[in-house]
């Protein structure tokens, strides 16, 4: 599509396409300015209800995007229909968004983990005060300019917080290793649902692990839902234990156990990289037991271990809380093994008879070469 164009666009190349349309590298050909240009290209086998339902998705992603303006949010230049063509020009990233940068090997340190957090809450407190949540906070919609600035970006699935929005429940969007509990289980989705899902994005750029994962969307389903990951200082020593907290915090099963605003979460990472004392709520909540969580923090006596990285579990975990692997806990190995050692006397006596066997007849082969060599 090199040197068409969509209104007054001038398109230079494809960056992307998904279910809604294509994203292209455009020129405002009035001033040359590059933009990112998105244009309504559904999929030709979807049924006219299934199209009417992505372009209104679509239009109302345009409509969202003019509602904001900040700094840390993707820009919006234009909304418009050309041909019957419907098309969003946005601002132009021109960098790598967070899972580029983690496929990349990157490792961010604790200050560049602050520093990506502070600017997305900012990005999210513009969303949530003009009444919009994102929905599908992950990597791949976080992008660090060359300059600095981290851009909030896709509000493909992002939801309007109306009456007549906010109590639609029943209805799964997202991705699922990010998804807040409330999403999975299609209840009333919030702000703090997209605090949630920034806080396993920190989560994973502090540790390069995904703090919900499995082999298949059900697993990381019910891990999302049931599962506490272990604390990023088990990855990565020298993690503050602060953070540890602030973390903890975020990703709680419950939204109220949660920061209720992205500001009281901006204030928590900057004191964890000024080094001082995090809110009292903070802390009380990553040594608190979530109710809804049978992975809790649990004692001695009933803790187990996983026989495949050592982590320790709650009794009741299916999967591993560290590998997400299924649970074969290691008390129960080491049962086995002692069962299989417990023999009775009578099978002892048995296999010494057989070694005591095994033995002479060996020697008498070693007998039977001497002397035929011998006598040769």
């Amino acid at each position: 599509m090199e040197n068409e164009r969509i209104a007054h666009f001038e398109i230079l190349e494809l960056i992307g396409q998904g279910s809604m349309g294509k994203v292209y590298r455009a020129r405002d050909v009035r001033d040359q300015e590059i933009v990112a240009l998105k244009a309504f290209f559904p999929d030709t086998s979807l049924t006219e209800q299934q199209h009417d339902e992505l372009l209104a998705r679509f239009q109302k992603e345009a409509n969202i995007l003019t509602t904001i303006e900040d700094k840390n949010v993707v820009g919006i230049r234009e909304v418009g229909t050309y041909e019957g063509q419907e098309y969003i020009a946005m601002e132009f990233l021109d960098g790598p968004n967070l899972k580029d940068l983690l496929a990349m090997g990157v490792s961010f340190t604790i200050e560049d983990i602050v520093d990506v957090g502070v600017q997305v809450l900012a990005g999210l407190d513009a969303c949530h005060r003009a009444g919009v949540v994102h929905r599908d906070i992950k990597p791949a919609n976080i992008v660090k300019l060359p300059s600095g600035t981290v851009k909030l970006a896709d509000f493909g699935i992002a939801r309007i917080l109306t009456d007549a929005t906010i109590s639609r429940t029943g209805t799964v969007v997202g991705t699922p290793n990010y998804m807040s509990p409330e999403q999975i289980s299609g209840g009333e989705v919030t702000p703090r649902s997209d605090l949630f899902s920034l806080g396993v994005v920190l989560y994973e750029l502090a540790t390069k692990h995904k703090p919900f994962d499995g082999e298949n969307i059900t697993t990381i389903m019910y891990n999302v839902v049931n599962l506490t990951p272990p604390s990023a200082s088990s990855f990565v020593e020298e993690m503050p234990e602060a953070m540890d907290q602030v973390l903890a915090r975020a990703m709680r099963k419950r939204p109220e156990d949660r920061y209720q605003e992205a500001r009281e979460f901006q204030k928590d990472l900057l004191a964890v990289e000024a080094k001082v004392p995090v809110a009292e709520d903070t802390v009380a909540s990553a040594s608190g037991q979530d109710r809804a969580d049978s992975a809790a923090p649990i004692g001695a006596v009933d803790t187990c271990y996983c026989v495949d990285c050592g982590a320790p579990n709650n009794p009741k975990n299916l999967v591993c809380v560290r590998c997400h692997r299924p649970l074969l806990k290691r008390d129960m190995a080491m049962r086995f093994a002692d069962k299989v050692l417990r023999v009775s006397p009578e099978m002892r006596l048995d296999r010494t008879l057989t070694a005591v066997l095994n033995f002479i007849l060996a020697l008498l082969v070693v007998l039977m070469i001497y002397f035929f060599f011998r006598s040769g």
